[in-house]
């Protein structure tokens, strides 16, 4: 039975994965890579680190990686920040799970102050304990970091199996996995269901309010984890 539930928040209650994608795609070009955006859009949900190592020759140093690096963040922030916006019923979604007597914390690859101003953009300050950050880390997804850290953030100490992951990509669940925690996946990062299961998703949902929806048959409900 659930006692919290930990969000990711780009792809889960924000749309802003082809935001991120495209982001990615115009930084590497300005500094003469090229790479697909479909292709680059399986990548995000993965630390910025990993995929500058995956898209990038061997022969470019860390220093370049960093201009590449800071380059996007910078150009995400000047063209693209403004443009995402939430997914629906997310509020909802909180206000079910906090009536529940469910404890939620946020967790994110972003840097920290594109964190808080989706927990403002979200408008759910009030019905969570902490928000995780990558100021918070050393590793990004896959490695389960983001996720050890949002349980600390609790005000009260879980049990692996007390907890749950919402998610939007196959990394959140490789993440979750690492530490015992159980993810729950939503198709609104635009990956493939088969991808979100094999990485372990316990289940599926389109979206947010899909979720919402389904909630007394899905693994948040108290009824249903208990049956």
């Amino acid at each position: 039975m659930p006692q919290a539930v930990i969000f990711d928040i780009d792809g889960t209650l924000v749309d802003s994965v082809d935001f991120h994608a495209q982001a990615w795609v115009e930084a590497l070009s300005h500094f003469g890579y090229e790479i697909g955006f479909e292709e680059m859009k399986q990548k995000i949900g993965k630390g910025g680190d990993l995929i500058l190592q995956e898209v990038l020759p061997a022969a470019v140093t860390a220093e370049q990686r960093d201009e590449i690096s800071n380059y996007r963040e910078r150009h995400f922030h000047n063209s693209y920040v403004d443009k995402v916006k939430p997914f629906p019923k997310v509020r909802s979604l909180f206000e079910r799970l906090r009536q529940d007597g469910m404890a939620i914390v946020l967790a994110t690859s972003a840097e920290p102050e594109l964190a808080q101003h989706y927990q403002e953009m979200l408008k759910v300050g009030d019905l969570v304990e902490g928000v995780t950050s990558a100021g918070d880390v050393e590793q990004a997804k896959p490695a389960p970091d983001v996720f050890e850290v949002a349980l600390e953030q609790f005000e009260e100490k879980f049990a692996a199996s007390e907890v749950m992951v919402v998610g939007d990509s196959p990394y959140d669940a490789k993440a979750a996995s690492k530490i015992g925690l159980r993810t729950v996946g939503l198709l609104s990062g635009d990956f493939a269901a088969e991808r979100l299961t094999e990485a372990g998703c316990v289940a599926v949902y389109q979206d947010i309010a899909d979720l919402l929806e389904q909630y007394e048959r899905s693994p948040l409900a108290p009824m249903a984890s208990a049956a």
